[in-house]
């Protein structure tokens, strides 16, 4: 900040005109370092984002490829890709694409490595390092926070064909001990919710809130995505699930 205060204080005790382009300069730089850690930030939170869902969502990842990704994601590179079909997939929209498909198998996998790429992609992290803020696209990050915002929605609401959530996240331990009592013939009554192990041994209750966890990691990364976009003079738009889903291509 000292260096701000220096800086403009020439400006305006010297009125120097030929310091004004340096200046311009100055900030572009200390703002590309923002945004640089913005990304950084995201890749952490979509760490931790990886390992909660894998534990609500045991049978849905591949324990060897996620020790994979997550060195990936250490060591900031793109170099992975899942099959389908026999056939590598390069495009991320396909992975999200695939993730939420009703019969997909390691969709933890899928969505998470696909948002990596997009995210590498869109802060450009294959280039050499952005030295300003104009070097930026500011379509892809805006696509960006609209497939988050998007895949947020999804993840809430999407069940599989037989009625399930495609992903666990924001259910209590009760509900979905409750739901596979049903999904075996039991008929609902308030005897089998109070035998229901979460319930009888205290740790929960059918009051309790749902899950906050993973709607404040994917909160934190959205708004890490707006603050690029201000960083860069943009302010998205607040737009209805409907409108962002025309925006966003895999959907």
């Amino acid at each position: 900040m000292k260096i701000i205060f220096f800086i403009l204080s020439i400006l305006l005790f010297t009125g120097c005109t030929n310091l004004q382009p340096k200046v311009q300069e100055f900030f572009q730089t200390d703002n590309a370092t923002h945004i640089q850690k913005d990304y950084k930030e995201i890749v952490k939170l979509l760490t931790q984002y990886k390992r909660k869902l894998d534990l609500r969502n045991p049978q849905s990842y591949n324990k060897q490829f996620s020790h994979s990704m997550y060195n990936e994601f250490k060591n900031n590179t793109n170099l992975l890709h899942l099959k389908k079909n026999g056939q590598y997939i390069q495009d991320y929209n396909q992975y999200m694409k695939i993730a939420f498909q009703k019969d997909t198998k390691l969709r933890n996998d899928y969505m998470i490595l696909g948002l990596y790429k997009q995210l590498w992609f869109a802060y450009e992290q294959d280039k050499s390092h952005q030295i300003t803020t104009l070097s930026y696209n500011k379509k892809e990050l805006k696509t960006l926070f609209y497939t988050l915002k998007v895949i947020k929605w999804k993840i809430n609401t999407k069940k599989d064909k037989y009625g399930n959530y495609l992903f666990l996240t924001w259910q209590n331990n009760w509900q979905i001990e409750l739901k596979k009592c049903l999904d075996t013939g039991e008929q609902p009554s308030w005897e089998l919710i109070q035998n229901l192990k979460y319930i009888k041994n205290g740790k929960e209750s059918i009051y309790s809130p749902s899950n906050p966890n993973f709607e404040i990691l994917m909160s934190q990364i959205i708004f890490r995505v707006e603050n690029s976009l201000k960083i860069l003079g943009e302010e998205p738009l607040d737009v209805s699930i409907e409108a962002m889903k025309s925006l966003v291509f895999f959907l």
